[in-house]
């Protein structure tokens, strides 16, 4: 059996153009079926899977400890073994396109983003899963609310991933730091608005002066909104519940609304100097003590404390400022693929089906083994071993956004017996975009959408940050993208929406 590999190292991501490169057509599924059948005879199959970490803090020995006992498992149900490849989130979209354009059989299952989808369809680097999903994949498909949100990754016909299971939807919150709010008695109940949030600053900053009110990065879109063009950020809908009008979302009343207020904040002394230029991340400063706040897009019941882990423990309070809004670009951010060079595209599917439904193989997955890496708790949560922390066990992932379903997941102790519920919930609840599914092809575009992603870049985090006078620097910004063609990328965007809500209507059997 293969060594299992942690990959380290920054390398440097230059995935733009390939992002946005056209369709082509993916490696068939077709004659591999009939070979996803196994016998007691037949030499186990092993099936290589790689997935992505914001950074690794296991080494080889302690995932061979894992995989082991997941393959106790896969050996007995499905005469197959899993070898795990574990690799940074900084490094890992280089090292899986090397992999993939190379032909390796080193991958058969991979995580990937939904953005590079169309990508990975064009190189014909991935496998169409449309019939693997109905032979192989059921537990798959009747694991999402709708089989919408299960085939949501495609590229025109082809289903090039399965979605992880996560929240759907993008959320605008904001998340303040409970120490200061229970010093001075605050509630925050009734924050809704950027107004409220202004007066709720202006009352901290005066108890607080040596504090920044905000730890700034970018836009936090306040009203409903799908970014249409995979997530870039340029082109949307934003009243997606109701109209499926594909406007520029730089300029929109939403986007100038955001960035004057961060002007005036930036002004007030309420923002760091130089969020501009700074590469560090929010969390830093939350965590150092040196800023109230900072706004999000995740909502859902995880968030909160995913966002304290981030912040190293930091008690944070957050509110919600608008609805959950389910799109195809949040719904889907990451998802598994199946390589076109894995020898046996139906046993990944088998694989990857039964990775999904299995709560014994997620638990060793995200948690450990337990008795070494976790115990069960009175009320059936998970808990770390007495005397221990996630510093200490031998193996401690905690990241189920990254794995395949981590609702099947036993919850951990300080999340709530009930979180996974309440997740469902959540996503049952949000709002669906009239464009959920739609991936737009760049390949009539590319040149343009390019040039208006780079005009974005140069102006947006200034902008967004407050650095800049937006009456300024958000009009030059709109009159360069005027000039690049903005117009008629708008244009054909809405072209290729009005075409795929045709084809719905089509497919579902109605007329228009």
């Amino acid at each position: 059996m293969k060594t299992t590999k942690i990959i380290s190292g920054a390398l440097s991501i230059a995935m733009l153009a390939s992002l946005m490169s056209g369709c082509g057509k993916p490696a068939s599924s077709a004659g591999t079926a009939a070979s996803a059948e196994t016998s007691s005879t037949e030499e186990p199959y092993e099936v290589h899977m790689w997935f992505a970490l914001p950074s690794v803090s296991v080494n080889t020995d302690e995932v061979e400890r894992i995989e082991a006992k997941i393959n106790e498992y896969t050996l007995r149900d499905l005469n197959m073994a899993l070898d795990l490849t574990i690799t940074p989130q900084a490094s890992y979209d280089e090292q899986v396109q090397l992999e993939l354009s190379s032909g390796s059989e080193d991958v058969d299952i991979f995580m990937t983003q939904f953005g590079y989808g169309t990508t990975w369809v064009s190189q014909n680097y991935v496998t169409d899963l449309s019939d693997l999903l109905q032979e192989y994949g059921q537990d798959i498909l009747s694991s999402y609310s709708s089989e919408d949100l299960a085939t949501v990754c495609k590229v025109g016909d082809v289903i090039f991933g399965v979605p992880v299971h996560k929240e759907i939807s993008r959320q605008p919150v904001i998340f303040f730091r409970t120490d200061i709010l229970e010093k001075y008695d605050i509630d925050v109940s009734n924050i809704k608005t950027l107004d409220d949030i202004d007066a709720l600053y202006t009352q901290v900053a005066e108890k607080e002066p040596d504090m920044w009110m905000l730890a700034a990065s970018g836009m936090t879109d306040l009203t409903p909104v799908d970014l249409v063009d995979s997530g870039m950020g340029v082109f949307a809908l934003v009243d997606p519940a109701n109209s499926t009008e594909v406007v520029n979302y730089m300029a929109t009343d939403a986007v100038r609304e955001w960035c004057e207020y961060n002007r005036d904040w930036f002004n007030n002394g309420w923002i760091n100097p130089g969020a501009a230029s700074d590469t560090e991340p929010v969390y830093t400063y939350i965590k150092s003590g040196q800023a109230f706040s900072f706004f999000s897009n995740s909502g859902h019941p995880l968030s909160e404390s995913d966002q304290e882990n981030n912040c190293g423990g930091i008690d944070l309070t957050m509110v919600q400022l608008g609805d959950p809004i389910a799109s195809t670009s949040s719904s889907c951010v990451y998802c598994y693929a199946i390589s076109s060079a894995s020898r046996d595209p139906a046993k990944a599917m088998q694989m990857l089906n039964y990775i999904n439904s299995s709560t014994e193989v997620m638990n060793l997955l995200n948690w450990g083994v337990e008795g070494e890496d976790y115990v069960v708790t009175e009320n059936g949560t998970l808990d770390y071993p007495e005397g221990k922390d996630a510093s200490t066990v031998g193996y401690h992932l905690g990241a189920g956004w990254a794995l395949p379903n981590q609702f099947v997941c036993t919850p951990w102790v300080t999340d709530g017996p009930d979180i996974y519920e309440k997740m469902i919930e959540y996503n049952n609840n949000s709002i669906s975009s009239l464009a959920l599914g739609f991936n737009l092809d760049f390949t009539p575009i590319f040149n343009q959408i390019s040039e208006l992603y780079q005009i974005k870049l140069k102006y947006s985090k200034a902008l967004f940050t407050g650095a800049v006078d937006p009456d300024e620097y958000l009009n030059t910004m709109l009159s360069e993208m005027e000039a690049a063609g903005a117009a008629e990328v708008q244009a054909e965007i809405q072209r290729q929406l009005d075409e795929w809500l045709a084809q719905q209507l089509t497919t579902a059997g109605k007329t228009l």
